[in-house]
């Protein structure tokens, strides 16, 4: 994402208005929920977030075990996007969030585990909507702040593009 968020909010604003309000409202949930879910030891967790009636946004933990349900976890970057899809048909718009360290995760590299706990330093949201033909990914950099207590903090510039991307 470029350092204004310009990127985002040109991909959000090519959406039709309908589309982009379900997938900001979906954002929103992302941003203002994970920091809750987040922890230094296990990085991002993954999350299916999903719309649930006209106002409401949920958001839920999906296991690996879960996930090997739609392919081999060993491939994952291949099929990572039918996640979102299936939930989409029930839902109208879902997304599958999941650090961009999952391949660690899932495989356990490095000598003595030692991959497993390097941390995530970015967050990965695959979008899809009923209306759209293909699946949005998205990629958010965040910071943690505190040694003692950390918590994970999304930059000031995606809260903004976010609330630029709201549709009128």
């Amino acid at each position: 994402m470029d350092d204004d968020g310009g990127h985002l909010l040109g991909e959000l604003r090519s959406l039709d208005p309908a589309v982009r309000a379900d997938v900001v409202r979906l954002l929103d949930r992302v941003v203002r929920d994970l920091p809750a879910h987040w922890r230094r030891r296990t990085g991002v967790p993954q999350l299916m977030v999903f719309l649930d009636g006209p106002q409401d946004v949920r958001m839920e933990r999906i296991t690996l075990r879960e996930l090997s349900e739609h392919g081999y976890l060993d491939e994952f970057s291949r099929w990572a996007g039918g996640v979102p899809v299936a939930k989409a048909r029930e839902h109208d718009c879902a997304a599958l969030v999941h650090g961009n360290r999952i391949h660690a995760r899932i495989n356990r590299i490095g000598p003595f585990g030692s991959g497993w706990h390097v941390p995530d330093t970015s967050v990965f949201v695959r979008i899809a909507h009923r209306d759209l033909k293909m699946i949005r990914s998205l990629s958010f950099e965040f910071d943690v702040e505190g040694r003692l207590l950390p918590r994970l903090v999304f930059p000031r510039r995606i809260l903004d593009t976010l609330a630029r991307a709201r549709p009128s």
